[in-house]
């Protein structure tokens, strides 16, 4: 990764600064376990860098985007799968939670939310331009949430799309502070424990221990699915996404930081369900993504959509079978709404 210009964003404090290329996964993992890096957590205000990072004229690679339907299970389309504009901002918006004076470190964020919405169809071959920054830094019960904020812009500088992820940052956490900033659905305990990486691509937090006392009961609908993922579906998604980060590849890997079992990524099961969901790619849409337990690989999910016609929109609920000592858990909700 190499910065080649530095500009002010007009009047805001907010530095904006050019990135020759997109980084690659594995300089930015290596650059997070830099030992340099043990002094964050050390603030006690802490504050996200006014700068954002942005590559531009990143060409939409024909290749990757064929691959990366492929693995979701739909057909090669002039048009491109939303989830790969999400691998393509990953690592940029990585990046930039790695730098030193970031106040918290990047394995240890727990990805919670993820939302996309495209303005218009992206087709492969455009070259676009990647801007990335966080904001909204706010109290939790369990620590601090904020927002990892991607903007694909075409080369006519327009918005193609913005993907906003929402990260939790444990640590000493507030009892007033457990609202949820995308103002979808509160983070009850159910929703934030066992959550260790199953956003996918940040976390090296491994599970915690259930609250049991105030966890509320999944009801799980009637399947219409079930994926049976194998245990090398982390090191497919990672040969497509370049999302190296091992505790998705293996489970002796993952063991290393505290996982018991590799885990999916938690955008693999998200672009799987929207693939499923049959989303016509020429409209806009919106992309909505909610993380709770993970998928342990191998593993099986159990899947329900509900097509809702009247609000063009696609519900999906993921879950783990329950077993004779403990409930169905929810893994992922993922909602798909075609816009105009």
């Amino acid at each position: 990764m190499s910065a080649v210009r530095s500009t002010s964003s007009g009047a805001s404090a907010e530095r904006l600064r050019d990135l020759a290329e997109v980084p690659s996964f594995p300089a930015v993992y290596a650059a997070a376990l830099d030992p340099r890096s043990a002094r964050r957590g050390s603030r006690r205000e802490p504050t996200l860098p006014e700068v954002a990072y942005r590559v531009r004229g990143v060409r939409l690679d024909a290749e990757r985007a064929r691959d990366f339907d492929h693995l979701m299970g739909g057909p090669a389309t002039d048009l491109v799968h939303p989830g790969v504009l999400h691998v393509l901002a990953f690592p940029v918006s990585l990046a930039l939670m790695a730098r030193r004076d970031f106040p918290f470190a990047l394995l240890g964020l727990v990805h919670l939310r993820n939302q996309v919405l495209q303005h218009r169809p992206v087709r492969v071959g455009e070259r676009v331009d990647v801007e990335c920054r966080v904001r909204d830094l706010r109290p939790h019960r369990k620590g601090r949430t904020f927002e990892a904020v991607s903007t694909i812009l075409g080369e006519a500088g327009e918005i193609i799309a913005t993907d906003v992820s929402t990260y939790l940052a444990k640590g000493e956490g507030t009892r007033d502070g457990a609202e949820d900033p995308a103002g979808r659905r509160d983070e009850s305990p159910e929703r934030t424990e066992n959550t260790g990486g199953s956003g996918g691509s940040v976390s090296s937090s491994p599970p915690e221990r259930p609250e049991h006392s105030s966890r509320r009961v999944f009801e799980a609908p009637r399947p219409t699915g079930r994926w049976k993922l194998p245990a090398d579906a982390g090191r497919r998604y990672a040969a497509v996404s370049g999302d190296v980060n091992p505790i998705h590849l293996s489970a002796l890997s993952a063991r290393a930081f505290g996982f018991p079992r590799a885990i999916a990524h938690g955008m693999y099961t998200a672009s799987r369900a929207f693939t499923e969901s049959c989303v016509d790619l020429s409209l806009p849409l919106r992309w909505d993504v909610s993380f709770d337990a993970p998928v342990t690989l191998p593993g099986t999910v159990l899947v329900a959509y509900d097509d809702d016609r009247g609000s063009d929109t696609v519900h999906c609920v993921g879950w783990r079978a329950g077993s004779e000592d403990k409930g169905p858990r929810r893994c992922f909700e993922v909602e798909v709404t075609t816009l105009g």
